[in-house]
């Protein structure tokens, strides 16, 4: 237990024995200080609660950097792989598709359809 916690439980227990006191003596009536005590211990839940938000809403923060970080790198192989990589088989518009895989990228209207690094680009 860390010396803050030690000073809130000091805290906590010196509010508590006062409240005690005062409904021993009279000037509290003893229904009002089982409700504070009720709100003490809700607050403590709730605190406990926003603390473990925190480290979840944290862990969620990191995940996405790390995926961001992948996702960039990703695109960055896949571009450099594009530009690296010569085209084999051309299109030549007079005899249509130069191999299979140029008809497959071909929709029936003859346009060409987007591949898959060109999907990706666009989302990014």
């Amino acid at each position: 237990m860390s010396q803050n916690d030690r000073g809130h439980d000091r805290k906590s227990v010196a509010r508590r024995l006062a409240a005690v006191e005062r409904a021993v003596s009279g000037e509290e009536p003893l229904e009002r200080t089982d409700r504070l005590d009720e709100l003490e211990a809700r607050i403590d839940e709730l605190e406990a609660a926003v603390q473990a938000l925190r480290g979840y809403v944290g862990s969620v923060r990191a995940v996405n950097e790390d995926v961001e970080r992948r996702a960039d790198r990703a695109l960055r192989t896949a571009e450099a792989i594009e530009r690296n990589v010569a085209p084999t088989e051309t299109v030549d518009a007079a005899s249509g598709p130069a191999s299979e895989t140029d008809a497959e990228a071909e929709g029936a209207d003859g346009a060409r359809r987007s591949t898959p690094l060109d999907r990706l680009k666009a989302r990014l």
